[in-house]
């Protein structure tokens, strides 16, 4: 998925600057809606799962974003490219959270985080392949890379619906749909039921505001960077893509011995050292000069990325009851509101004090981060236990 939106998602705004003719201020309107429609389709995409069974809506997402891509390539307006991308990032939103459920529901606790960190290596490996492929192949911001895409996803369906044919069926899925009679009423009150209990769980709550506070940081750097780097170098963009692709890489190369530190330790201290990590990356930033102090300060804001992502997933997996599972993965992309918050604070902070107090300023959001995860770990029975396997056993589950 990731292989075929990096031939795509990257180049979608020169897409609709350059064939459909769109303003500006057009283009930022299509693009800023997808962090919406991500929002409410990752909890209605997660939550729906628990009610109708995770393969139904894995299926049905995949077919969507077929149907967006394909959309694209008709597109000849800003309604209709606002349409599509929206239906896009409302499938493939929803998509992410079920999953994730599905790892948890066919893995042991003990080799969740592994999958969760592996699957996150994977997203990252293929939105760094993605536009070097579009390039070579000449795609960038071309007609052509939608079906393209779509035909990728295609295969994945295809491949996705063999490899669930068999798949258990959730104690709440199918099952319990047969129930409830199947109807519409039933599914729309199951989805109330999932929000009334997300919204009562105070652990969840605050693990939310956690996970918003590390996306505010983390989730639009590249913002924070560019923004500084124009006041700071005559070649901005040139240190911006060599401080990013230090990201790309370092993510890669380090993922792997992040999850075997995830797995040793229990999630909450590896999320705390990640947003102690944070901050002295974000610190580095602020104190940088030249372009190889940068590219220092992103290797440890990179560490600490690879430790967050899947501890954060660990711990609401923690937390979750088995039946309202895909609820409370879904609830977590309400993080995304992060990707927004970062840029807008990050930009009144530097236009007002500077670049090294506005990198101060966000990164001490990871501080206070930390804080509440550790108030939430205290809430969280047998956290401290490792729930590790035999070495032997974890060979084989692998």
């Amino acid at each position: 998925m990731s292989l075929a939106n990096g031939v795509t998602i990257p180049f979608l705004t020169i897409y609709l600057r350059n064939e459909l003719g769109l303003s500006v201020s057009a283009v930022g309107l299509v693009i800023g809606s997808s962090v919406l429609f991500g929002i409410s389709g990752g909890f209605l995409g997660g939550a729906l799962s628990d009610i109708v069974g995770r393969r139904r809506v894995l299926l049905s997402c995949l077919l969507v974003v077929i149907g967006s891509f394909v959309g694209f390539y008709f597109a000849r307006d800003a309604a209709t490219a606002f349409a599509f991308n929206a239906s896009m990032a409302f499938a493939t939103s929803a998509f992410s959270p079920v999953a994730k459920v599905l790892i948890s529901d066919l893995l042991p606790v003990a080799l969740r985080v592994k999958w969760f960190s592996y699957q996150y290596l994977a997203i990252n490996a293929g939105y760094a392949v993605g536009p070097l492929i579009g390039v070579a192949l000449g795609l960038t911001g071309a007609r052509l890379s939608f079906p393209a895409a779509a035909g990728v996803y295609l295969v994945y369906l295809a491949v996705l619906w063999a490899a669930t044919r068999q798949l258990p069926r959730p104690s709440t899925g199918d099952g319990g749909l047969t129930t409830l009679g199947r109807s519409t009423g039933a599914i729309v009150r199951g989805l109330g039921e999932s929000a009334r209990a997300v919204m009562s769980d105070r652990r969840l709550l605050l693990l939310l505001i956690g996970a918003i506070l590390l996306e505010t940081v983390h989730s639009r750097i590249s913002v924070l960077l560019a923004q500084n780097f124009v006041i700071d170098f005559a070649d901005s963009a040139r240190v911006l893509a060599a401080v990013m692709t230090t990201n790309a890489v370092a993510v890669i190369v380090l993922q792997l011995f992040a999850a075997g530190y995830v797995q040793r330790y229990n999630p909450l201290n590896a999320i705390t050292l990640g947003g102690i990590l944070t901050f002295v990356g974000m610190a580095g930033f602020a104190i940088s000069e030249q372009m190889w102090h940068y590219i220092v300060a992103m290797v440890v804001f990179t560490v600490a990325e690879t430790l967050i992502v899947p501890s954060e997933f660990a711990l609401v997996d923690r937390i979750a009851p088995e039946e309202r599972r895909g609820a409370y993965f879904g609830a977590q992309t309400f993080a995304q509101v992060g990707g927004f918050t970062g840029p807008f604070l990050g930009s009144l902070v530097l236009a007002s004090f500077g670049g090294p107090v506005m990198f101060l300023a966000i990164g001490s959001l990871a501080l206070v981060s930390v804080a509440l995860y550790l108030l939430v770990g205290r809430r969280i029975p047998d956290l401290s236990r490792h729930d590790t396997l035999p070495e032997a056993e974890t060979e084989k589950a692998s």
